[in-house]
């Protein structure tokens, strides 16, 4: 009697569109293959063979021709989990993309000398993980609630407390920390994992120290970009392991297979690093509701202030709010950019209000500047009207790269030395904005006693004592201060909601919220140079009035989020095809362009959440018919980017 045929169907990694879906492949008799596993298979016309990932076995096969044999196995171990490769297909097809390009994303590069010893420590007999050490009680919230948030299906928006709090390792973290390790608390005494994704370096060691103070030994796992790629690898094969765990890391953490996972949390929303770059450009925010539906477990978006997407869910009662009823929030001060007789050789941008406050606050501790932009200079403006300078060769916006540098062009690279504004013809430019380096030039000046901190993304910096010291930092990048900041000087206001974005007014609200949760409950934050809404929003920490009259402006005129968006360049002949192929599924309210680039063109394609899957899908089997007609040359292919606002801020510079 012959043994029983065993079939494998296998996805391929390759980047053909045409080949993103299963092949058949014999297992032959001397291989040990489980579901997941990567192997080397057989493509027909190509020499070498492809790789790919078992995703399931059988005893029969559609095909009913002889099907080639696996060539061999590269890891005997189930890389690819069930809910991880169904995770990969629905981001596929919501993006409109391809299957192996986010397995690319959620698998990392196989060692072989870490997986050889991550398979000696299973063969071990695994000690009993210790009960879950106590962990802070956070302030303001009910004793059951962390329990609720993680009930099955349910969706929160977690409005994270402000101030700074004494850390379990003797060392002051942000007090939204205590909320987070309450969830993973809660969830590891429940039998159940936690995936928790945060945008930068820093959420990750903030955050690291105290869920080691509170987890179990070895039941935290770190999947973020700065690891090396050994060690992200053997902390992928981690969570393989069927127990549960807290998984710790950036965006591609949320494709990490967990036992019995009890919910997911992302962390700032918002922030720019959550937008995958790669294709098929998925956002965490997505990410994270489509496996929360698939495994049918919590959803958390937490943060200080919502994201106009959260917020929009809120409206929709989609998601609920969670919020604690005690506030720790600093005063906040909106102040207008002026020069007060009194101000003793204050910069100019420094009204003297708040330039007397930093005084006064730098005799207690530390005092936070938060800037718009690294570098010495956002660019030039005439000193007349303030007209954007431009490049009279190409247009582009003109810089100066460093102090004292001539202006050039941020395009073309040509110098400028003698310039004309084309409105009020003024000969005179000054900075639109002011990056770090002039700020630490320019306030430096003003205190000369006082030593001044720089954190950006050159200079990372996490910590600084509770010392007098001017700290200033980019957005996104202020450390944090032993027992909070005793003031912040929250500048560029209007420099921050003027650039020519779609997300100017929620990156700025972030990054305004971000600074002021770093204040010590006793100190002050002053807002120059915004006035209006923002300035009233940023006052009293309300700010649903303001992200709703956003959201009202924007489904208006039909902006994400509340209308989808596809961008889709390549050359016009297929750009035209596209176009037709779709607005014939009747899905699209509208196009935008078509906008000339250097290979070809680019048109926005716009449509409801209601017809998505129809217009994802079509533009899915599209750029497959595309690659299956031959074709080399890289003008005949098609680039679709799905859900990505930035494609629409682009065409301000096209």
């Amino acid at each position: 009697m012959s043994p029983p045929r065993r079939i494998a169907q296998v996805i391929l990694d390759t980047r053909l569109p045409q080949l993103d879906r299963l092949f058949d492949y014999e297992v032959p008799p001397e291989f040990e293959v489980v579901v997941g596993a990567k192997v080397k298979v057989p493509l027909r016309n190509r020499k070498t063979p492809a790789t790919g990932y078992v995703v399931g076995l059988s005893d029969s096969s559609e095909h009913s021709g002889k099907l080639a044999p696996i060539s061999a196995i590269i890891s005997p171990v189930g890389l690819l989990s069930p809910d991880v490769w169904a995770l990969a297909k629905a981001v596929a097809e919501r993006q409109a993309g391809s299957s192996a390009d986010v397995l690319r994303l959620a698998i990392p590069p196989r060692y072989v000398r870490a997986e050889k010893k991550w398979l000696e420590s299973q063969d071990l007999t695994p000690a009993d993980d210790a009960p879950p050490g106590a962990v802070a009680p956070a302030e303001g919230f009910a004793d059951d609630v962390w329990e609720k948030t993680l009930a099955a299906h349910t969706r929160t928006a977690l409005y994270l407390p402000h101030g700074v709090i004494p850390g379990p390792q003797g060392t002051d973290v942000p007090r939204a920390v205590a909320s987070i390790c309450a969830l993973a608390h809660t969830a590891v005494a429940q039998g159940q994992s936690l995936l928790i994704v945060v945008p930068t370096w820093r959420h990750i060691a903030l955050y690291e120290d105290s869920l080691r103070a509170t987890l179990p030994e070895d039941l935290l796992v770190l999947l973020h970009s700065d690891l090396a790629p050994a060690e992200r690898y053997s902390q992928y094969l981690r969570c393989l392991e069927n127990r549960p765990t807290v998984i710790l890391g950036t965006r591609h953490a949320l494709y990490a297979p967990a036992h019995n996972l009890a919910g997911i949390v992302v962390v700032d929303d918002s922030d720019e690093s959550h937008s995958e770059p790669l294709a098929p450009y998925p956002h965490s925010r997505d990410v994270a509701l489509i496996r929360a539906g698939l495994v049918e477990c919590a959803v958390v978006f937490a943060s200080v202030v919502p994201s106009l997407s959260v917020m929009r869910w809120l409206e929709q009662r989609y998601v609920t709010p969670l919020a604690s009823t005690v506030s720790h929030r600093a005063q906040v001060i909106p102040t207008e950019l002026s020069v007060g007789v009194d101000q003793n050789s204050a910069p100019a941008r420094l009204p003297s209000v708040a330039f007397r406050a930093a005084k006064e606050a730098l005799a207690r501790g530390p005092v936070l500047v938060q800037v718009f932009r690294a570098g010495f200079s956002t660019g030039l403006a005439c000193a007349s009207c303030g007209e954007r300078g431009y490049c009279v060769a190409c247009h582009g916006p003109l810089k100066i790269s460093a102090k004292g540098a001539k202006p050039s062009c941020a395009w073309c690279g040509v110098g400028d030395s003698v310039w004309k504004c084309a409105s009020c013809h003024h000969t005179t430019l000054v900075p639109r904005g002011h990056g770090i380096e002039r700020t630490v030039a320019d306030i430096g000046r003003a205190f000369p006693t006082v030593p001044v901190v720089r954190s950006d993304g050159e200079h990372r910096v996490l910590r600084v004592p509770a010392t007098p010291a001017l700290v200033i930092a980019t957005r996104g990048a202020e450390p944090l201060a032993e027992g909070g900041y005793q003031a912040a000087l929250l500048l560029d206001g209007a420099g921050m909601l003027s650039r020519e974005s779609l997300s100017a007014l929620e990156d700025s609200l972030q990054a305004w919220e971000t600074a002021i949760s770093l204040v010590a409950r006793t100190g002050t934050a002053y807002l120059t140079d915004v006035t209006g809404q923002p300035a009233m929003a940023v006052s009293s920490g309300h700010y649903e009035p303001l992200l709703r009259h956003e959201l009202q402006q924007r489904q208006a005129v039909k902006l994400p989020p509340t209308i989808r968006i596809a961008s889709i360049s390549g050359s016009a002949s297929l750009v035209a095809r596209a176009r037709e192929t779709l607005e014939q599924t009747g899905g699209v309210t509208d196009v935008l362009g078509p906008v000339a680039m250097e290979d070809g063109i680019r048109i926005i394609v716009r449509f409801s959440y209601a017809m998505g899957q129809i217009v994802t899908k079509e533009l899915r089997s599209l750029r497959a018919k595309i690659a299956l007609g031959g074709g080399r040359n890289p003008t005949e292919r098609l680039r679709i980017v799905v859900d990505d606002p930035d494609r629409l801020d682009s065409l301000f510079h096209e």
